[in-house]
């Protein structure tokens, strides 16, 4: 079986996969941060925040507060859906 490098393809690309990834789950996410320096700089960006799925971490895990405000100013829909039930709730 041939491997096909992901570090061959444009960084748009590149940019792409990481975001898809991340809307899969954290740990996949940090599985493919570890992999190479060029792809941690390209998850680290703000707008794959936009992608993360924060309802399907446990909840008993406390989120770092600056990381749901940032996935919230990236208009994330999993933040957006837990502000709207806080606002209609509380």
């Amino acid at each position: 079986m041939d491997y096909f490098l992901i570090l061959e393809l444009p960084e748009e690309i590149q940019a792409l996969v990481v975001e898809r990834v991340a809307g899969n789950s954290f740990q996949d996410l940090y599985g493919l941060r570890a992999s190479c320096k060029l792809i941690k700089a390209l998850a680290d960006r703000r707008s794959v925040c936009h992608f993360y799925d924060v309802l399907s971490v446990p909840y008993g895990l406390n989120m770092p507060t600056e990381l749901l405000k940032t996935c919230y100013a990236e208009r994330n829909p999993s933040t957006l859906y837990m502000k709207g039930v806080q606002f209609f709730y509380v």
